[in-house]
């Protein structure tokens, strides 16, 4: 090396190769074997993290030649100061002065593409060792491979594979990449990729992120949600589900994938036999039929078994839905893994024969807790004999909403939906919104719920049924019986006139903690006082069970006055929806005055009620006064108007509006952090029987105390304001 030193200095080296990292820099000769014994090196080996330059000693410096370590195919050692390397394009022959150069050439270079493929063994590159270094070289190796597995590098490497096949395609190194996967994936231990953290980078950028990902074992879940992803990025994504052996998910949601990429997307399962792929969401790309039968029939092939199948929105018809249901009802393994199913929106795609196969997985027994098939013209009078068979033990969430209730033209109801709502077990939410349910079917629906102990919690929603007198008279029925339900969304049914009778059964229902009834007041003045007066009276019954209340695009005007009026004494609701009511600012200012004395209200909804500046600005000189309220939707079509007319005044006011609803925010944390020490002070207490001790210093309140000595009252009320009507320091809120 002192031949090189005096010809070429190391800082050349780095001026030329800036900006890669110089590791190693060793003379070497070229095709050793037509050079005589004596002569001196000609070359400079020059290794970097991923690739190697062959640099002449010459002035002025140039690179000869250079190649990426992912482009060789194998190492041979001839002899003891020889390596011969093999790569895509070239074979190069290299005599060093030392074996020790050797072994550290061939040392960095497996250390290297470890750090590039931690999964994999770089050592089986090696084809031609000489006897007596062998040894030494393979337990090189065996070392290098076990301080690269003790010391991973975070998220499983994926930075040093990223570098590495930027440097391999000549594209730059995107720091933000890094940054992002270092210090929010791995800092929170998330291993969903999400490709939409990465939208503002050219596509090919994001193909090679997603290309690195092929040989990442850290991450399992990869996502894009309405981000088009472009044919460089769909190529890979392909080359990842070939060869990733950790993929758990695949959800790319309205990303502008097409029938091809569905049919190379099966043609990579169908070569990986290997597969750990449990979820799959593709919804809201037009696959079509084709796309949807190429995927279907390699679903059963995978090693865990399907969880979970979103394909919502992707213009299947009934022959895509067919294939796929065979494909169910065929496979068991099916019945023991698929857990969540949504087939949504694809509109009459249940309206025939082939939606037989799908009935007959779902009346076998299995493992569904999720099943989502509104819109699929799917007739539920046939979908509950199936339900009531094989989907009572663990179905938790169901929607079949913009369904008809039967293709029949004589519809008989049959006792299957009661069967089923009184044997099921876990359901949570049912979702039968635009079914035009007929009532007779409500009636069994409400008998069945009355009939199962089981259920509780239960979110039932019935808007926009058409139920009208016939069904309000069996809501009236059986309502108060049916304890199961504790949510109930009843707007949009044509009720008018019978919301009298209907506000005073529902109030009866002591389970009942959540009401929707909007768009039902299309009724005579006198009928509409009459039933807004009973719901005042509902929200002010202390027996009332009733939390939120939603009368949404009712157009009630100044009716709601009504309502308001009622916050102001001790009504239970901490929710309210009175969006799209026109209540204009008049109804603005009832409301900031209810809120000056209202203290369980927690969140409020009021878009679309043609406020201006001036009704916004009652609404914060409210909130100025009200501690309680925390969350307030952003009433965006109305502030939208207003600012055209007065930009100054709503802005101060919607920044008023939010100081507050901060403050208030703020204030609901440091009494659970009081509620907490409070707590611990308890449990101190109660291990120290019959012995005195010092009662436990709460910091917080030592500094409210000193800064009362010395500023009087101001301080205290910021911890306990005089205007709250509650007795506590701290609302148990």
């Amino acid at each position: 090396m002192d031949s090189i030193s005096q010809k070429l200095q190391a800082d050349q080296i780095s001026e030329l190769l800036k900006p890669h990292r110089v590791c190693l820099v060793m003379p070497v000769t070229m095709n050793p074997s037509s050079q005589s014994s004596g002569r001196s090196a000609n070359r400079v080996m020059v290794l970097s993290p991923w690739r190697g330059y062959l640099v002449r000693n010459k002035h002025p410096v140039r690179v000869e030649s250079t190649f990426s370590y992912l482009e060789i195919c194998s190492i041979n050692i001839p002899s003891l100061t020889q390596v011969v390397l093999k790569t895509e394009s070239q074979l190069l022959s290299f005599g060093m002065l030392l074996v020790e150069d050797v072994e550290a050439m061939v040392g960095h270079m497996t250390a290297s593409l470890k750090k590039i493929f931690p999964y994999s063994s770089p050592g089986t590159l090696l084809k031609v060792i000489p006897p007596e270094l062998e040894q030494r070289l393979v337990q090189h190796l065996a070392g290098m491979e076990a301080q690269v597995n003790s010391q991973p590098s975070p998220c499983g490497g994926f930075f040093d594979t990223y570098a590495a096949l930027c440097d391999f395609n000549e594209m730059p190194f995107r720091q933000e990449i890094q940054w992002d996967v270092e210090n929010i994936y791995y800092m929170n231990s998330c291993r969903r990729f999400n490709l939409n953290d990465f939208s503002h980078l050219h596509s090919r950028d994001l193909a090679l992120a997603v290309a690195a990902l092929s040989f990442n074992q850290w991450f399992t879940k990869i996502c894009s949600k309405e981000l088009r992803l472009s044919i460089n990025v769909q190529q890979q994504l392909i080359l990842l589900l070939s060869r990733s052996a950790s993929l758990e998910e695949l959800s790319l949601e309205t990303s502008g994938l097409k029938l091809d990429f569905a049919v190379k997307m099966a043609a990579a399962l169908q070569d990986h036999t290997s597969s750990n792929l449990q979820s799959i969401n593709l919804s809201g790309n037009l696959i079509e039929d084709k796309g949807v039968i190429a995927v279907s029939q390699e679903l059963a092939n995978l090693v865990k078994g399907l969880k979970h199948l979103s394909l919502s929105r992707v213009s299947m018809t009934a022959q895509g839905l067919g294939s796929l249901s065979r494909v169910f009802s065929s496979t068991s393994v099916f019945s023991a893994s698929l857990t969540h199913l949504d087939l949504s929106a694809n509109p009459s795609s249940l309206a025939d024969e082939e939606a037989t196969f799908l009935f007959q997985f779902l009346s076998s027994s299995n493992a569904l807790s999720h099943l989502d098939i509104s819109d699929t013209s799917c007739p539920l009078d046939t979908l509950f004999v199936s339900l009531s068979t094989g989907c009572c033990d663990k179905l938790m969430h169901l929607n079949v909403a913009r369904n008809p209730f039967s293709h029949r033209k004589v519809r008989a109801v049959t006792k299957s939906i009661q069967e089923f709502f009184s044997q099921c077990r876990q359901l949570k939410y049912v979702g039968l919104s635009a079914t035009n349910l007929p009532s007779q079917a409500l009636r069994l629906l409400l008998q069945g719920l009355v009939a199962n102990p089981r259920l509780s919690g239960l979110e039932l929603d019935l808007s926009s049924c058409e139920l009208r007198s016939a069904g309000a008279q069996v809501i009236q029925e059986h309502i108060s019986e049916a304890t199961a339900i504790s949510t109930l969304d009843i707007s949009d049914n044509g009720f008018e006139t019978d919301m009298v009778t209907l506000v005073l059964s529902i109030g009866r229902c002591h389970s009942l903690r959540h009401l929707a009834l909007g768009k039902n007041f299309a009724m005579k003045s006198r009928s509409l006082t009459d039933t807004l007066h009973r719901m005042a009276q509902l929200i002010q019954d202390e027996e009332c069970s009733l939390e939120s209340l939603s009368v949404s695009d009712s157009r009630l005007k100044t009716g709601v006055h009504v309502i308001l009026s009622a916050l102001g004494g001790r009504p239970s609701l901490t929710e309210l929806d009175i969006s799209g009511n026109d209540i204009g600012d008049t109804g603005a200012k009832v409301l900031a005055k209810a809120l000056m004395s209202n203290t369980r209200l927690r969140t409020l909804s009021w878009d679309r009620n043609g406020v201006t500046s001036r009704g916004f600005q009652d609404m914060a000189d409210a909130l100025e006064r009200n501690w309680t309220l925390q969350h307030m939707s952003l009433p965006l079509a109305d502030i939208t108007q207003s600012y055209r007319t007065n930009p100054d005044r709503t802005k101060e006011a919607m920044d008023r509006i939010q100081k507050y609803l901060d403050r208030n925010n703020q204030r609901q944390a440091d009494n659970v952090k009081f509620e907490v020490l409070r707590t611990q002070q308890s449990e101190k207490e109660g291990l120290i029987k019959g012995k005195p001790c010092l009662p436990l210093i709460i910091p917080e309140l030592q500094l409210v105390h000193a800064d009362f000595l010395t500023n009087g009252s101001s301080v205290l009320e910021t911890w306990c304001p005089l205007q709250d009507p509650e007795t506590h320091l701290f609302s148990p809120e």
